[in-house]
């Protein structure tokens, strides 16, 4: 019978022990778990940091080439409506050229040919040269002068679009300047054949005067044609990649 008294305190110990290791294991558990949560939830928030930056990474990307495209199709757009325009106006003043308007000023009085004159912004010393002169060298003199100045609003305007031209050409699509350049080649190839017939005025020819001109407008009108139809098309295009190019 002495041994029950340390039987009982075995069990009770036996038993107090079992108590504290559930309790050890209870806060284990509720510790590990909130240990784990901890852990993912800073695993979640570091991926998700990371998802949102390759997100701005790739927004920003998207919207610079998206600004990149609308700087390259306003400057296309631009740089082609332009250029059409100062070529369009250079094509005419030389096609133009196979016709000159006469004035009779060999008829008119000194009055009339004062005002006249100082009209069309002669210098005062071309004007003493041309009222020195009566009949047809009065005309004549006069129709130099004329074409002269005519001559020089011609070559201002191929110069200008040439100009242009040279500067922009950069944002056209594969084809325009090509065509652009072919034109012009026509427009130069008239406006030095004008400039000659008025250096050779009344000087006897052993070709036709108007050749290249003439070239100008038969060759050149097609084309003219052609180009303002690509041209019309691109600008007024709402897919860009379709009708890339102008071949």
């Amino acid at each position: 019978m002495e041994f029950e008294p340390i039987l009982a305190a075995v069990s009770k110990y036996i038993v107090g022990a079992g108590g504290i290791v559930a309790v050890a294991f209870g806060v284990f558990r509720f510790l590990g778990t909130k240990w784990l949560d901890a852990k993912f939830n800073e695993r979640l928030q570091t991926l998700k940091a990371a998802e949102d930056r390759s997100v701005r990474h790739i927004q920003s990307t998207i919207d610079r080439e998206i600004h990149r495209a609308k700087k390259l199709y306003d400057n296309e757009f631009t740089a082609l409506s332009e250029c059409w325009k100062l070529l369009r106006v250079a094509y005419d003043l030389s096609a133009a050229t196979i016709a000159s308007l006469g004035t009779a000023v060999e008829r008119f009085t000194d009055e009339e040919l004062d005002r006249h004159l100082s009209a069309r912004g002669m210098a005062e010393w071309k004007q003493r040269e041309v009222k020195a002169k009566t009949g047809k060298d009065r005309a004549d003199e006069y129709h130099v002068w004329s074409e002269w100045e005519r001559y020089k609003t011609v070559d201002e305007a191929w110069r200008k679009f040439r100009s242009y031209l040279d500067a922009n050409s950069i944002f056209f699509a594969d084809g325009f300047s090509e065509r652009f350049r072919a034109i012009e080649a026509l427009i130069i190839g008239s406006n030095v054949e004008f400039e000659d017939r008025i250096r050779e005025y009344g000087r006897p020819r052993t070709r036709d005067a108007f050749e290249f001109t003439k070239k100008l407008r038969t060759e050149g009108e097609p084309l003219m044609k052609e180009l303002e139809q690509l041209v019309r098309k691109r600008i007024w295009s709402v897919d860009k990649g379709a009708e890339g190019s102008a071949q």
